[in-house]
């Protein structure tokens, strides 16, 4: 059987068989005019002109720009670098973007998915970087990764359709990146790299596209520069987020600005002090926990008000913003006994609400914990900080003619 090779461009490749090359010639991937060889003839010949090979060629639109045939074909490590580029850049522009969607939207969603392992997370965004990667090509003619590069993708037979370039991510998805499971895709990659280097197109671009370059060192500082970027940027984000998390079991000493009690609250929580007609209002919150907590201390003007009849009364003043979905329940927190109710947000989305009341002596404390995505009563980090607050509550409207002991009045 005879070998045959064959030039796009400047660059030559094979070996292939005279049917692999029928299928080439069929397919546009070789022309009337490409030059092939074999051992035993003297020089290149065209196609067309070889006497020993029965091609046929198909119609070549006149309306199709022809490519540019001394420009070289793009060697794999320029396409590993530009792909490895547009994957980074999407997956963190679509990551990025479902996140601020979800918390929008969907925040129960946000909380179970971005807490998947980050390997599954990438096997996920994959194809989606793939289907953006083909409409960012279509309407702009490249991506960035290849236009910092400087290589670009052409079709043999046609301008680059949407169906060709969707076609082409879903095979570069399975047979050049093994749709990023561990392993399998340096498998594909390595398997890719050796076609490139062996024919000059990779197996899925072999007889319908051709990838061409325009590199330089300059073009390769750049991407280089860009790419350590990049992954910058993911191992900064990345490390924000695990401070983040690693901050909901580190604890702080709070102290409670109205009755001067201590106790430790989780490092995830973010504290001040708001205005109140009454009392004194504390407010703390937790981006990472999508949560809020608010605590609050009214003084009362009787004595003998009991937790059930504090907290319908509280249930009256809130109506407006929040609605009680439950029975108000007694609670031990800290060992003062409480009442808790769970509630809804009424205006905003995905919004559950636990509030725990009690009252000590003339003192009625009140905590609001705010949590979205998921339920108020299984939140686990609102039940500890409650434990912990609570440590710090006590009676500080004492009547003015309390009895003095022992010299001085408490």
């Amino acid at each position: 059987m005879t070998i045959w090779y064959y030039k796009l461009g400047t660059e030559q490749a094979g070996p292939v068989s005279a049917d692999a090359l029928l299928e080439l010639a069929k397919s546009g991937a070789v022309k009337p005019d490409t030059l092939v060889w074999h051992a035993g003839m003297t020089a290149w010949e065209k196609a067309a002109k070889t006497s020993e090979l029965e091609l046929s060629f198909p119609e070549m639109l006149t309306d199709i720009a022809p490519i540019g045939r001394d420009l070289p074909l793009a060697g794999p490590w320029e396409r590993l670098w530009a792909r490895l580029l547009d994957v980074y850049i999407f997956t963190l522009v679509l990551g990025g973007a479902a996140a601020v969607l979800a918390d929008l939207y969907m925040p129960s969603f946000l909380v179970g998915f971005f807490n998947l392992p980050g390997v599954l997370l990438d096997i996920i965004f994959l194809p989606f970087a793939g289907l953006a990667a083909a409409a960012i090509m279509r309407i702009t003619g490249t991506t960035i990764g290849k236009a910092i590069v400087g290589i670009k993708v052409r079709r043999l037979s046609g301008p680059n359709t949407l169906p060709f370039l969707l076609k082409r991510e879903f095979k570069v998805w399975i047979f050049g990146l093994g749709i990023g499971l561990p392993l399998i895709n340096l498998i594909t990659m390595i398997n890719q790299h050796r076609h490139i280097s062996k024919t000059g197109s990779a197996g899925y671009d072999q007889g319908v596209a051709q990838v061409t370059s325009r590199g330089s060192l300059a073009r390769c500082s750049v991407a280089a520069l860009a790419f350590a970027a990049i992954l910058f940027s993911a191992w900064h984000l990345e490390a924000i987020d695990k401070s983040a998390a690693d901050d909901v079991k580190i604890t702080r000493e709070w102290t409670n600005p109205a009755t001067g009690g201590r106790t430790v609250v989780s490092k995830t929580w973010t504290f001040k002090e708001l205005k109140a007609e009454f009392g004194s209002t504390f407010h703390f919150s937790s981006s990472h926990l999508l949560a809020e907590m608010v605590l609050g201390y009214e003084p009362l003007d009787q004595d003998n008000i009991d937790p059930f009849t504090y907290g319908e009364a509280l249930q009256e003043v809130i109506s407006e913003d929040l609605r009680v979905t439950s029975e108000w329940k007694p609670v031990e927190v800290a060992g003062i006994k409480s009442v808790r109710a769970t509630a809804v947000h009424k205006t905003a989305a995905d919004t559950n609400v636990e509030i725990t009341v009690t009252v000590v002596g003339r003192s009625a404390w009140r905590l609001f914990v705010f949590v979205r995505g998921q339920p108020a009563d299984q939140f686990i980090e609102g039940k500890a900080a409650a434990q912990s607050l609570f440590l710090t509550i006590k009676d500080i409207n004492l009547p003015t003619d309390l009895p003095c002991g022992d010299g001085r009045c408490v």
